[in-house]
């Protein structure tokens, strides 16, 4: 049985019209909710249990999201330890101490294009930083620091990233450009046993270069007058120094072979020459004021500058430019450095060695240079 919607009298199953009231029993079946309808309802009644899971998927992609950023910020300090700016300028500097030198090229770029490097090519660096162990040790401390090396030589430069977000460093050098001069025709001026020219006359200047930093030895060959200057390419200063490869006549009227392996021959950019100031022995040294002009750190030569450096990196001064100096040697290899503050007072005088790296500050109470502790 079914019930009329208009008067609510049961009916037969299977009347169109209701014997009651006789309304259209069809119109009633057409508007009676189908299962599509009902489905609808349903749905409609389960959007909150939507809504639901729609704040959960929000909750786990936002877990995602900082999950993400943390995997990115270890594995950001991860690559700084392992391959960063400070484990990349110690690798650098490290292939100097380990004497790898086809390494150490890779990681070069010049100042000049001409300049071609490669591990032939950064050998004289190598002599001089045996002749100098401190100056590898300055030039770690000061790239880690400043990006640039207190001589100016060598600068940090980035060339490429890792990942495209890690910097890739390498250092940029200062090429050398020497002026050499020789009183010798028909002689070949040579660097470290590498011709570089041979001289027209005998009033010759020839401008070298590009060279890479380090220490040389220029000298003369293919003729019977000999001359040999040893020189220390290693600072700004020093990159237009000029040598003078003078063959002196002896009384006979052969020339004779000039010898020298320090710098006391060599002339600087504006000419002068580089005198060797020796002082006497500790017993009955004098501490009295020179007479010589005193020179800011830029001034000095390149041994003046590495024991000014010891001095530094000792912590007896917080800047090499707050003093002035004046310096000579007492000894081979040993260079002493007076300094002096802003007033001109005399503020200390120091020795320095640079074959076994030890430092000594004078004493003036026993008159005696006393060794100083380098190794902070």
């Amino acid at each position: 049985m079914k019930t009329c919607p208009n008067c609510h009298q049961q009916v037969a199953p299977d009347s169109i019209f209701c014997e009651h009231c006789g309304f259209d029993l069809r119109t009633a079946a057409a508007t009676t909710p189908t299962k599509a309808h009902r489905s609808r309802r349903r749905n409609k009644a389960a959007k909150p249990g939507k809504k639901k899971s729609k704040w959960l998927s929000r909750g786990v992609w936002a877990i995602l999201a900082v999950a993400v950023i943390v995997v990115i910020v270890l594995a950001g300090s991860f690559y700084n330890k392992q391959a960063g700016k400070e484990k990349q300028i110690a690798t650098i500097t490290d292939y100097i101490t380990d004497n790898q030198s086809d390494d150490f090229a890779k990681k070069l770029v010049s100042d000049n294009p001409n300049l071609k490097i490669d591990g032939d090519t950064v050998q004289p660096l190598f002599t001089y930083a045996r002749k100098h162990p401190n100056y590898v040790a300055n030039m770690k401390a000061d790239l880690q620091k400043n990006g640039e090396t207190r001589d100016h030589t060598f600068t940090l430069e980035t060339t490429g990233h890792s990942f495209l977000v890690f910097p890739i460093y390498k250092l940029r050098v200062t090429t050398m450009h020497p002026v050499l001069t020789t009183n010798v025709a028909n002689a070949t001026l040579m660097a470290n046993n590498k011709a570089l020219v041979t001289s027209k006359n005998n009033h010759y200047t020839y401008k070298a270069g590009p060279l890479f930093p380090g220490r040389y030895t220029f000298k003369l060959s293919g003729s019977q007058s000999k001359a040999s200057v040893t020189a220390d390419l290693v600072a700004s200063n020093a990159v237009n120094k000029h040598v003078d490869l003078i063959a002196q006549a002896a009384k006979k009227g052969h020339d004779v072979t000039n010898n020298n392996e320090d710098e006391t021959t060599v002339s600087d950019a504006t000419g002068g020459k580089v005198e060797d100031d020796t002082t006497s022995d500790d017993s009955d040294y004098d501490d009295d004021d020179d007479t010589d002009s005193d020179s800011s750190y830029e001034d000095l030569s390149t041994d003046g500058q590495a024991a000014v450096d010891a001095i530094y990196y000792a912590d007896y001064i917080d800047d090499e430019n707050d003093y002035t100096y004046t310096e000579s040697m007492p000894h081979d290899h040993v260079t002493e450095v007076k300094l002096y503050d802003d007033d001109g007072d005399h503020d200390g005088t120091y020795r320095y060695d640079d074959i076994h790296d030890i430092l000594a500050e004078y004493n003036s109470s026993n008159g005696k240079f006393e060794t100083v502790d380098t190794d902070d």
